[in-house]
């Protein structure tokens, strides 16, 4: 089972920077967004979003669509602060704790969470949960990521999430009832100056949140060792790569 408190903790320790640092995770929820407003009408009554976080996509989604009355749900209560510097102009609800156990609203015309189910433990659950949420009709956008990411660091230290891949992921929202309307993945690579910014990276953006990793400085020594060993690029001075695959879709209640 996942432990939630130390996403939560961890999550919440590294919110100040998260927007200058998590540049994979804004390009995926820009992305998200602009494929979701070209499927959806702009007419929608009830809409909520799951791990709003600092508000990346909250603020795209509140553009699109501000006439909706909205539910922002994350594990981490303090996300309040950021996501009301967008949320000003719409009405908003705050349902804070896990998504997997809180009660959704009934007759959602749109539920969306980008970068956020990854950590669930019952994913196929939480396909069932969002289409009883939905009304007949309702679109579910979500995006997650798939087996390459992190790649580097699983290859080294066997540690890290355990990933569907692109198609089991949209195998299950069809099982659950849904209409496949639009998928994507993709990998995007991010270079930098030594293996130890790699762990400062993923440290910062909270995306090894469930890793309990002692890092003694006899570890650290040998994990850079083996990091350069294997991945470093002449051609770009030396520097190392971390692999993300984000996977994205938008289903609709049929």
């Amino acid at each position: 089972m996942t432990d939630k408190e130390l996403i939560r903790q961890r999550f919440a320790a590294g919110f100040e920077q998260y927007d200058t640092l998590a540049l994979v995770q804004q390009q995926i929820c820009d992305e998200l967004a602009d494929a979701l407003v070209h499927r959806v009408g702009r007419d929608l009554v009830r809409a909520m979003e799951v791990g709003v976080g600092t508000g990346f996509l909250t603020r795209r989604l509140v553009g699109y669509f501000p006439r909706a009355i909205w539910t922002f749900n994350d594990l981490v209560p303090a996300s309040q602060e950021y996501v009301e510097r967008y949320t000003g102009c719409v009405e908003a609800h705050y349902l804070w704790g896990d998504a997997e156990t809180v009660e959704f609203p009934s007759g959602l015309d749109l539920l969306a969470s980008a970068s956020t189910v990854q950590w669930f433990d019952d994913l196929p659950r939480f396909f069932e949960k969002s289409f009883a949420a939905l009304r007949s009709g309702g679109f579910l956008a979500l995006s997650t990521f798939g087996p390459e990411n992190f790649v580097e660091i699983k290859s080294l230290t066997g540690e890290g999430l355990s990933y569907y891949s692109p198609e089991a992921f949209y195998e299950l929202a069809e099982r659950s009832g849904f209409t496949l309307l639009w998928q994507r993945d993709y990998c995007r690579t991010l270079w930098f100056s030594s293996p130890v910014e790699v762990l400062r990276h993923i440290r910062a953006t909270g995306v090894n949140a469930t890793g309990r990793w002692s890092w003694t400085h006899g570890r650290l020594l040998d994990f850079s060792e083996r990091y350069n060993d294997r991945f470093s690029d002449a051609g770009r001075a030396g520097e190392v790569p971390l692999t993300y695959h984000p996977v994205l879709l938008i289903v609709r209640k049929s």
